[in-house]
């Protein structure tokens, strides 16, 4: 599998005010989210879907099942039928950015077949807001760098070190992602990740 893939218009129009209606209904935002622990005590917006341990290696499909998660559920369902053929979902939730929230260096795992998958659900976004999600290479420069525009997804290798840029001020909007962690058929436990 390549190390970063990225989709536009991976969820069409429909998809996504179904999924922003459910945000709007299900989503409480709890601030101090920390990327990486190890280095940056500032936290961004976070709510955890499935509350599973940042650590956890376990299949948490189970628990999408619920009535409630009906939107959330669809969306693994195709990823899991197309992109991550053999994954299990070990991690689901959102985290949100305003001005001034920046986000940090870190790595989502430390070992192979721990997989990322960003879905950006903000209705609109403008090139002037910034808020990339940016990718460095083993010397620290940026090897690549995605807008969030509506309805894009990344899915990423979780040992590669990525953040997410700062929004500008005249960004109006809060950005708001949604994650799905997985590992691939066979992969190592991670009881190390951040």
């Amino acid at each position: 599998m390549e190390k970063i893939r990225h989709f536009d218009e991976f969820i069409n129009g429909e998809e996504l005010t179904r999924l922003q209606d459910f945000f709007q209904k299900n989503v409480l935002w709890q601030f101090g989210w920390l990327s990486n622990r190890d280095r940056a005590p500032f936290g961004h917006w976070n709510h955890d879907f499935l509350n599973t341990h940042h650590g956890n290696q376990e299949d948490a499909s189970l628990q999408l099942q619920e009535p409630d998660f009906a939107p959330l559920e669809q969306l693994w369902r195709r990823l899991k039928s197309k992109e991550l053929v053999g994954h299990s979902l070990v991690r689901c939730y959102a985290n949100a950015h305003t001005f001034g929230i920046e986000g940090y260096p870190h790595v989502d795992s430390r070992l192979p077949g721990n997989f990322t998958t960003i879905v950006y659900l903000n209705p609109t976004w403008k090139p002037e807001w910034a808020g990339e999600t940016v990718f460095m290479n083993d010397e620290g420069d940026i090897h690549k760098s995605i807008l969030p525009r509506p309805g894009r997804a990344v899915i990423f290798d979780g040992r590669i070190t990525h953040a997410v840029r700062a929004l500008t001020r005249i960004c109006p909007a809060m950005r708001v992602t949604l994650m799905f962690k997985t590992t691939s058929a066979g992969s190592t436990h991670d009881s190390t990740s951040p």
